[in-house]
């Protein structure tokens, strides 16, 4: 009995020392970020997205980012600060451009300072880019915005309607916007600011084309193209009308 106890006393001792022999399991860190992520002060601090190549570089870049970040995107300082949604390839370029913003931004969108800043809409490819880097395009946006709408400073910013393709296009065009925007609309410096009602196709062009219009009714196809042509015009207003230039600085349908 003795021998026996000797013997696992022995077996054991030798298991012991065995373990302490194993070599130390090394815990898992933070992922290493892709060549060329992640450079500035706090580019990722706190940061818990996936990552592409050449992605986060900044100060501040994508500090707090929860949503994912494609390649060579949120470029500037804070550009991806507090971001949730999905970034595409080459977006959000600019100090502050996709700051806090919660919506999908797509391939090359939202360029500029402030751009897509606090935005909580889907952002098309292209979209959302303001002039030279210019500032503040899509700020605040809450509406659907379409590939390669919303171009200009300040463009769509605060808007809360769907924007179309191509559409929105110049300084202020459809800032503060309310209605749904048609493709291939609202080009021109103010043109559809402050517009409360619908925009059909290929309508509003021109320079504060629509600004405030709609109050009462929609915009139809291909109409108030023209400088003011339906300036504070509360509409409705049928296809293919109020077109042309203005009289003595009065828009053809402004009122």
């Amino acid at each position: 009995m003795a021998h026996q106890s000797r013997a696992l006393i022995a077996l054991l001792l030798t298991l012991g020392l065995a373990a302490l022999l194993l070599p130390s399991i090394a815990l898992a860190g933070p992922p290493k970020p892709p060549a060329g992520s992640c450079i500035g002060t706090d580019a990722c601090t706190g940061n818990t997205g996936g990552l592409g190549t050449n992605a986060c570089v900044g100060d501040f870049a994508c500090l707090d980012n929860a949503g994912s970040v494609n390649k060579d995107a949120c470029h500037g300082t804070d550009a991806c600060f507090g971001n949730t949604g999905a970034v595409g390839v080459g977006a959000c370029q600019g100090a502050v451009a996709c700051i806090f913003n919660s919506g999908t931004v797509a391939k090359g969108a939202c360029v500029g300072g402030s751009a897509c800043e606090r935005n909580t809409g889907a952002v098309g490819e292209g979209a959302c880019v303001g002039v030279s880097g210019g500032p503040a395009t899509c700020q605040g946006n809450t509406g659907q915005i379409s590939r390669h709408a919303c171009q200009g400073d300040n463009a769509c910013r605060f808007n809360e309607g769907s924007v179309g393709e191509n559409s929105c296009v110049g300084f202020s065009a459809c800032e503060q916007n309310h209605g749904s925007i048609a493709k291939n609309s609202c080009h021109g410096d103010g043109a559809c600011e402050f517009t409360n009602g619908n925009v059909s196709a290929e309508s509003c062009n021109g320079g504060n084309a629509c600004g405030g219009a709609g109050s009462a009714g929609a915009i139809g196809t291909g109409a108030c193209n023209g400088n003011r042509a339906c300036f504070n015009n509360p509409g409705p207003i049928a296809a293919f009308t109020c077109n042309g230039d203005p009289v003595g600085g009065v828009g053809v349908c402004e009122k």
